[in-house]
């Protein structure tokens, strides 16, 4: 852990953190000129370089801005949205392995969308309306009955768990009682993929981000400081119970946007 200081800025960082987050960042990057050279419609870099500078032919220009650019932009939002979410469960948790799935939202939105698909052959937007709100139904769930006097991170685990198993077992139920095309068009749902993906998607995205993101921002230092315990939190002058809600709260809002 180092410190660089200035005059009017005192920043801690980890070096192991920063070398991961610029191998990642390096990464990113190889990925995102891979998705933009590549595909049905192959282009070069300098033809990609020039359709950014305004010069390219209306070949590239659809391929870039109307096809990839918005699946790329679409991918690396969602990414961050889930990324966020899980950091901010394994610091609830004090558990590294900790995602959405602990807080049952995966499976529970996953029992939204395969019911609207199979029971009601609904729509694109209806799939992922049920999906976040089933999500949402179930995260408050397992909040609820983790409540104990206050919520502490293993019977959050614990308890997500469980009812992520149950929600499994009624979306194995959902798609035996479906018809090979509704069970086909469910199973499409679960594996996810950036098909179809346009502006509108990577707007919603980057709007909750801007709302979400902030929020996060602002509750780090608190969730720093229940990492160290609640007595400690309180000592400080942290409502722990409050500032737990809120961050799952952030974390579930996240996880259900990259979801719908």
């Amino acid at each position: 852990m180092r410190t660089v200081r200035t005059r009017a800025v005192s920043l801690r960082f980890s070096d192991r953190a920063l070398l991961v987050g610029t191998a990642l960042a390096a990464l990113t990057v190889v990925a995102a000129v891979a998705t933009m050279v590549t595909g049905d419609f192959p282009l070069t870099v300098g033809e990609v370089l020039a359709t950014f500078l305004g010069q390219g032919d209306g070949y590239a220009d659809f391929v870039v801005f109307t096809l990839r650019l918005p699946r790329l932009i679409t991918a690396v939002l969602v990414g961050a949205a889930l990324a966020l979410s899980g950091a901010i469960l394994q610091s609830l948790s004090r558990n590294p392995l900790a995602s959405p799935d602990i807080i049952g939202f995966t499976q529970g939105a996953a029992t939204g969308a395969i019911a609207v698909i199979v029971l009601a052959q609904g729509s694109m937007v209806a799939t992922a309306i049920g999906a976040t709100t089933t999500g949402l139904i179930t995260s408050a769930a397992v909040y609820l009955l983790a409540f104990k006097q206050g919520v502490q991170g293993f019977r959050l685990v614990l308890i997500g768990i469980g009812v992520s198993a149950m929600m499994l077992a009624v979306n194995s139920y959902l798609l035996t009682r479906a018809s090979l095309e509704s069970a086909l068009a469910a199973q499409t749902w679960l594996v996810g993929g950036l098909n179809n993906r346009g502006w509108d998607q990577a707007e919603v995205v980057a709007q909750a981000l801007v709302v979400l993101l902030p929020c996060a921002l602002v509750l780090g230092r608190r969730l720093a400081l229940l990492e160290m315990g609640d007595s400690t939190a309180t000592g400080l002058g942290v409502n722990a119970e409050r500032t737990r809600l809120a961050l799952l709260a952030v974390s579930v809002g996240l996880a259900a946007v990259a979801t719908a």
